[in-house]
């Protein structure tokens, strides 16, 4: 009888001794992959594949010619260009509350915000080297990778704000966009151009847009 309860056992011991080891509720899974994107997890470098469980503190590598689309439990939907790296820092899901705080390391991402976006005061950030984006019910894209400033876009919903410690801006149309070069505030809110646009779109796309669109797709 002694050996049923060895296993559940062992698990609650492991459990006791490592916290970090616990079985946490997973906070999205991956939906789309193309190439050999990664995770770091408790320090170990592990191959994502779709269908994937992504957990809190998880980061996300997209090395060369690697691309992914996440999909939170709220129905958020994240894609990320090559060479990112992308923290899952902080994801706290409530029907009436959240508070999402995420990193990007480097890199490019788009982001259609779900449910949390539709919350009253919903508290959804991205945090980079250069400033910090947040959110009130939108889709925007944000990234390092036409030159060595942060560039934002804002492609539909409530508005976004980028911030960092010399000034702020907020984006309130379709297309309004700002960049922030290091140790300078953003720059005057100003429409992107379609072709810059077009090159967001491509950066970021996991599936080949659907023809005759004119708008993101993954």
């Amino acid at each position: 009888m002694l050996s049923l309860f060895k296993s559940p056992l062992r698990v609650l011991c492991l459990m006791l001794l490592f916290p970090s080891l616990s079985f946490a509720d997973a906070i999205g899974k991956v939906v789309l992959v193309k190439g050999s994107p990664l995770v770091v997890r408790e320090q170990q470098h592990l191959f994502i594949k779709r269908n994937d469980k992504l957990f809190q503190n998880d980061t996300v590598i997209t090395p060369v010619g690697s691309r992914i689309l996440i999909k939170f439990n709220d129905k958020t939907t994240l894609s990320l260009a090559e060479n990112t790296e992308f923290e899952l820092s902080k994801y706290e899901f409530g029907k009436t509350k959240s508070d999402v705080s995420f990193k990007m390391l480097k890199g490019a991402f788009r982001t259609l915000t779900g449910k949390i976006g539709k919350q009253e005061n919903p508290k959804f950030e991205i945090h980079t080297p250069i400033a910090t984006i947040g959110v009130r019910g939108t889709e925007f894209w944000g990234g390092m990778i036409f030159s060595d400033a942060l560039d934002v876009t804002m492609l539909s919903g409530k508005g976004v704000y980028v911030e960092n410690e010399l000034g702020r801006v907020e984006l309130t149309e379709a297309t309004d966009g700002t960049m922030v070069k290091p140790g300078m505030a953003p720059s005057t809110v100003k429409k992107w151009s379609q072709d810059k646009l077009i090159k967001a779109a491509a950066a970021t796309e996991v599936k080949k847009k659907a023809q005759g669109s004119s708008s993101f797709d993954y």
